[in-house]
């Protein structure tokens, strides 16, 4: 696994995509967009013409944007809820979500040659990728993501919604 090194704006976009941040909409989108910059600082060995960024709808797409931004590679969306995981024909594969917190749905999809992005993973599903782990930050938190705005026990503001402005 590979853990970013904070820095201190580092350090201050992670504050904002934090869940009790209270903050959502575009301000928490452009925040993904940066760390996805910065995350993608890792990636630039790979040739751009033989990598595809994968965005696990719909929470990935922002973080996604940064990276493919910075990259220049292939940009693809993928809906695990709607759609068959189709691998795209570059050899290099980088599926990315925003958070990550059991795994299980990136592990269906999940080959041993493909890279994993994300803002946040739970501590526990870290070892479900190993190697091919590209986070921000690793949490001990996790809950279950509803329409709320605090975390109350098993129950938290879910990214995805705050990412569109929908809490």
């Amino acid at each position: 696994m590979f853990e970013i090194d904070k820095t201190g704006r580092i350090n201050e976009l992670i504050s904002v995509t934090k869940s009790d941040s209270g903050i959502s909409g575009p301000e928490l989108a452009k925040a993904h967009m940066e760390l996805g910059k910065y995350l993608a600082q890792y990636f630039l060995s790979l040739n751009p013409e033989e990598t595809t960024v994968v965005a696990m709808l719909r929470g990935g797409i922002f973080f996604a944007e940064g990276i493919y931004l910075q990259l220049g590679c292939k940009f693809q969306l993928y809906d695990p809820k709607r759609e068959d995981f189709v691998r795209p024909g570059t050899k290099n594969v980088i599926i990315v979500d925003s958070v990550i917190n059991t795994g299980r749905t990136i592990k269906r999809i999940f080959e041993p040659d493909m890279k994993i992005a994300c803002c946040v993973i739970n501590e526990q599903a870290v070892k479900l990728f190993e190697e091919q782990l590209y986070t921000i930050r690793v949490s001990k938190n996790s809950f279950v993501g509803e329409k709320v705005c605090t975390q109350n026990g098993g129950v938290g503001p879910d990214t995805t919604m705050r990412l569109f402005n929908q809490i």
